[in-house]
């Protein structure tokens, strides 16, 4: 599936921002660097500099040239260092030393950061500074496709535009692990309820190995001091976790929505204890308009005619429970023996 229309949706309405004035000084762009995310980036900022009389960026003026060779002199792309893998507090002060200087044409500068998620604390916290009192005319995008690494602080500090389109892969994976554990084993009992915790753990151990595979496939380690060695093993460990736990959520987002698609059910058949209009589904930002899971409905209606409607609103807040676990960083084999056990409970 192309992502030509997705860049082209979100590059609309930043475009429409700069007209209006309202374009925001930072945003964070989620997607893949070296793909889509990474061609936005490059047509957003050359929305700043296109000397194309119509619609911009044209591509094809000596600007966009510029900006596509990452050769335009008020630009500066930060991507990970080689050897550590990681954007450094070095780094970052050389933004801030260019952001300070007045711009070669008199106009805006721009900082675009791909793999923003490869940050070091120490780079993330003195970054923080300059996005909360950004100079003037400045546009800051950080580009990562794993955007839960970054500190929360400097997440906040930008507006997030999300390429739907290239998590699609992923999600439907994810969806179908859901499915699998739901269908694939009968029964409200103790037994039942550990093996689709071990079969949804299972699944999980293989997302891992993936993930380590891929963040070691990408790019090799150069670090020859002791201290580079431990400051790319550290960089390491650190992406592959966070990696492993947007996976972990992610999952349970799509168990939240099974169970959520099992109360609609309830609701709809008018158990004795459902309310008329339920509110705790208008309320949720978690329910679509349609049932997330429309070709497994017999197994919803099947789990739904177990239920009375209080029991099915009890195993959505143990959901959320289990996310809130994550929050803490419990151990993942104990969030999900004990949530599967409490969905199962009678």
């Amino acid at each position: 599936m192309s992502l030509e229309p997705e860049i082209e949706k979100a590059l609309a309405s930043l475009r429409h921002s700069l007209a209006s004035g309202r374009l925001a000084h930072a945003y964070l762009i989620v997607g893949a660097p070296r793909g889509a995310a990474g061609v936005l980036a490059e047509r957003v900022v050359a929305l700043l500099y296109c000397m194309a009389p119509g619609e911009r960026p044209c591509g094809q003026c000596p600007k966009c040239r510029q900006i596509a060779a990452h050769a335009h002199a008020d630009v500066v792309w930060v991507e990970p260092q080689k050897k550590s893998r990681g954007i450094l507090m070095a780094q970052i002060e050389a933004v801030q030393e260019h952001i300070n200087l007045t711009s070669f044409e008199g106009g805006w500068k721009a900082v675009v950061f791909l793999n923003a998620d490869r940050l070091n604390p120490q780079a993330s916290n003195r970054l923080l500074k300059t996005l909360e009192e950004p100079p003037d005319k400045c546009l800051f995008l950080l580009v990562t496709d794993q955007p839960a690494a970054l500190l929360p602080t400097v997440v906040s500090r930008c507006q997030r535009v999300v390429l739907a389109a290239e998590v699609s892969v992923a999600g439907a994976q994810l969806r179908a692990a859901v499915v699998d554990a739901m269908t694939g084993i009968e029964g409200r009992s103790l037994v039942a309820a550990v093996a689709r915790s071990r079969k949804v753990l299972g699944f999980l151990k293989q997302v891992r190995e993936e993930i380590e595979q891929a963040v070691d496939e990408d790019g090799s380690t150069e670090a020859n001091a002791l201290e580079e060695l431990k400051a790319a093993k550290e960089i390491r460990e650190a992406r592959v976790e966070s990696l492993y736990k947007e996976a972990f959520n992610d999952l349970l987002r799509w168990l939240l929505l099974w169970h959520r698609d099992v109360l609609l059910q309830v609701a709809v058949a008018g158990g004795s204890d459902a309310p008329a209009r339920p509110q705790s589904l208008e309320r949720s930002d978690c329910v679509p308009a349609v049932p997330a899971f429309p070709d497994q409905a017999q197994a919803i209606q099947h789990q739904a005619a177990a239920l009375t409607y209080r029991r099915a609103l009890d195993n959505i807040n143990t959901i959320e429970d289990m996310r809130w676990q994550v929050a803490q960083n419990l151990p993942v084999p104990m969030i999900l023996e004990r949530g599967f056990i409490r969905l199962t409970a009678e």
